[in-house]
């Protein structure tokens, strides 16, 4: 008997091209469970030039005003700037339509919404993604947490279950969680899968994500000049605040080049021919770009804390995240052992087809949503 696609009340502050990796992570999940037959109407933030509403794949799409500045980054203030207009669009769908549940993003600020919906009879789910959690992200919401907290575990408690992307993270929010453990669940994000890059790869290691500290570019950065980079470069890829002091530490170096920020196809090509990754971060929920990179079969250097070691595995260097000898160690090794760079770069690859993908994640999701609306 074939299983009927469910009704999803979507809730994400962040849709592409707003946001970071949450609304990359959305959109994907979404196409993938729609091989499923479910549906989605997404109630996310409205920013200049962006149709109120609009069809994106099987994501029927509704904006709504808030005030946000930036397209790639909002604040606190602009987080919670969602949640009135937001209230009033769930509640108008609701009215008007019948949902299986709601699946959220973000425990704080759109699992507030839950709470609403819950109360309407709709159960709820909350996918998290690391900065809606406290001890995460502390150089930014440190003092929020502290104050909401109260808040942020009656969101947990009225919700079906917390899925979060890495078991890493899944204990961060045990730590602040004083309830059943059983609710919180691990499920790992996917990556789209190219084919095999080809062609002769280039003496070039890469950085890549937000300038904020704790990506640790800084460290890099500081090894890099320790080092004779003769014939290689090293990619800092993005930007952030942290951009003029990276500069400033590079001083120049004709072998230390900024990219800023670039599209993402453009930076999964320059993936595809280059040798190393490093990204040498103290706080990931999952590790997204580090999975791109062992696809593209990149030799992957990264810290030893958060979700960094659970997704590369045995398959690259994990060292200490601001220790830039321990980095400046890890690169010389790769460099001076081009068949050692190969080797990892194949295995890295394996290690993503077998256990990063989206069709392995959405199969978890369907399970869970077809068990909460009991089809």
């Amino acid at each position: 008997m074939k299983t009927r696609g469910l009704k999803v009340l979507l809730l994400n502050y962040e849709f592409p091209p707003l946001g970071g990796g949450a609304g990359v992570v959305c959109t994907h999940l979404c196409d993938e469970l729609a091989k499923y037959g479910h549906s989605f109407d997404l109630v996310t933030m409205a920013y200049k030039g962006l149709p109120k509403k609009e069809q994106v794949g099987s994501v029927t799409v509704h904006r709504v005003p808030c005030l946000r500045k930036k397209k790639e980054l909002s604040n606190t203030a602009e987080m919670f700037s969602y949640l009135p207009a937001a209230f009033s669009k769930v509640h108008q769908l609701m009215s008007k339509k019948k949902y299986d549940l709601a699946h959220i993003h973000f425990i704080i600020p759109t699992g507030n919404i839950g709470k609403f919906a819950q109360l309407k009879g709709l159960p709820y789910i909350i996918s998290t993604h690391g900065s809606d959690i406290p001890g995460y992200n502390p150089d930014r919401f440190n003092t929020l947490h502290k104050l909401i907290l109260p808040i942020w575990r009656a969101i947990i408690r009225k919700s079906s279950i917390i899925l979060t992307p890495s078991e890493s993270l899944r204990q961060l929010v045990l730590k602040s969680w004083n309830g059943n453990p059983a609710k919180i669940k691990a499920i790992h994000w996917g990556i789209d899968i190219p084919p095999a890059p080809k062609g002769r790869k280039e003496n070039r290691i890469i950085f890549a994500g937000r300038l904020f500290d704790r990506k640790g570019a800084k460290p890099l950065v500081e090894a890099a000049m320790q080092m004779d980079l003769k014939g290689w470069e090293v990619a800092i890829v993005g930007d952030g605040p942290q951009k003029a002091e990276l500069e400033r530490i590079a001083n120049g170096n004709p072998n230390i080049r900024f990219y800023g920020w670039m599209p993402r196809e453009k930076v999964l090509d320059l993936y595809r021919r280059s040798k190393i990754f490093a990204f040498p971060s103290t706080a990931e929920s999952f590790g997204m770009v580090l999975a791109e990179a062992m696809v593209a079969e990149m030799a992957v250097i990264t810290s030893n804390e958060s979700a960094c070691p659970e997704v590369v595995g045995d398959a690259g260097i994990c060292i200490p995240p601001k220790d830039v000898s321990a980095i400046k160690n890890a690169l010389q090794d790769l460099i001076k052992n081009p068949k050692k760079i190969t080797q990892m770069g194949k295995k890295g690859r394996q290690r993503v087809l077998k256990n990063f993908t989206w069709k392995k994640c959405a199969a978890e999701y369907d399970k869970i949503y077809r068990a909460l609306a009991r089809v």
